[in-house]
């Protein structure tokens, strides 16, 4: 038997990717996500982004 499709797409995030959670102010989020949503970003893409750009500097 296989795994499920789901096990299998899990079983590789858990290999490549790292999850990490915080907690904020709930209107500093609201403002945030209005802003994304505004500028058509994702909240992963705008944490990978300023992620990469710290390291950079």
């Amino acid at each position: 038997m296989s795994e499920t499709s789901w096990q299998v797409k899990k079983k590789y995030n858990d290999r490549v990717y790292k999850r990490i959670s915080v907690a904020l102010d709930k209107d500093l989020v609201e403002e945030w996500e209005k802003r994304l949503k505004a500028e058509g970003m994702g909240k992963s893409e705008f944490i990978r982004r300023a992620i990469k750009n710290y390291l950079d500097k």
